[in-house]
């Protein structure tokens, strides 16, 4: 269930650029959790992007991981939750993410998949 960057344009993405979409995911899918109370994606999925960014922090230098986006506002997640990211974010991050979110939640309900189908 982890991302894979194995394929193209993916595979010249460098560690920075893998965070920063890591992150991205990782937010988006926390406010719309805890803030829109729904969901689009399991537990399992959720989880298994936090530990694939954990680890890729863990394998990064401090200096990829001080250049991915959201670093500021994820430099200590531990992918056991992600209920205090949105309150960290600038409030330009937070609008555009939270917009982003609202996307994918609609975009979610309309496909027919939250009906199981």
């Amino acid at each position: 269930m982890a991302i894979d960057f194995s394929h193209m344009p993916c595979i010249y993405w460098s560690n920075t650029t893998k965070m920063s979409y890591l992150q991205r995911r990782v937010i988006v899918h926390s406010i719309i959790y805890y803030e829109m109370s729904s969901s689009t994606i399991t537990d399992r999925e959720f989880d298994s992007i936090g530990h694939q960014l954990v680890e890729l922090m863990n394998s990064s230098t401090k200096e990829e991981c001080e250049r991915s986006t959201y670093w500021y506002a994820m430099y200590d997640f531990d992918a056991s939750t992600g209920f205090n990211i949105p309150s960290r974010l600038t409030k330009k991050d937070r609008q555009y993410l939270t917009n982003i979110a609202s996307h994918v939640l609609h975009q979610y309900r309309t496909s027919g998949r939250s009906k199981g189908k």
